[in-house]
């Protein structure tokens, strides 16, 4: 796995450096996510859904004043999402969680200072894990670990918006808000189709190279 991970990122750090000789400015800096995340399949009754974080930095490259081209990597993406059900005076809470080190190459059209992008993500398993809980009137409740088979990797269509605040001629805050919808399945299902929908806001503090 971490071999992967070394290989996407010289990739990315080559494909990053060859549009850089092109680019009229370069901007790098850190980047903070908050996502909700709505999970969805065949056949599966009840909503499902969470709030997750995510930690990593933006490289925003500009070929001119209206085109070009922003990534984002995010070291820890996380996605949760749970359930509650009741029946017979018994409460199940299922909850399931993955983190993901994910990329996100998108292409970008911005208009004073406002900026529309679309693009991919690729996003690589670190972790995942899952919780039932089954709790009732007047007995203890139980706790079962779940071990559900994720795959390795996942692979979302990006589409949002943001706006660049110029805080200076060389800094500027970029809020954002991105929708990711799922192209592969998360959990490894033979025959159930199953995804998570993310839709994430975001913010980077961008710096001028």
């Amino acid at each position: 796995m971490q071999n992967l991970i070394k290989k996407i990122s010289m990739v990315l750090l080559m494909f990053m450096i060859s549009h850089t000789i092109f680019a009229q400015r370069v901007e790098i800096g850190p980047r903070l996510t908050g996502n909700l995340n709505i999970y969805n399949q065949d056949r599966l009754t009840g909503t499902w859904n969470g709030v997750g974080i995510g930690i990593g930095g933006v490289v925003d490259i500009s070929f001119s004043p209206t085109l070009g081209m922003i990534t984002n990597v995010t070291f820890y993406d996380m996605r949760n999402f749970s359930n509650e059900t009741t029946n017979n005076n018994v409460t199940t809470e299922t909850s399931l969680s993955l983190a993901y080190f994910s990329v996100d190459p998108l292409f970008k059209a911005e208009f004073s200072g406002f900026y529309l992008v679309g693009g991919f993500s690729l996003g690589i398993k670190i972790s995942s894990s899952g919780e039932q809980t089954q709790s009732g009137q007047n007995q203890n409740p139980t706790i079962r670990t779940l071990d559900l088979q994720t795959n390795t990797m996942k692979f979302d269509i990006v589409f949002g918006a943001g706006y660049n605040f110029q805080l200076s001629p060389t800094m500027a805050l970029a809020p954002d808000f991105l929708i990711y919808i799922p192209l592969t399945d998360t959990y490894d299902v033979p025959g159930t189709s199953n995804s998570v929908l993310t839709l994430k806001l975001g913010a980077s503090l961008k710096f001028t190279l």
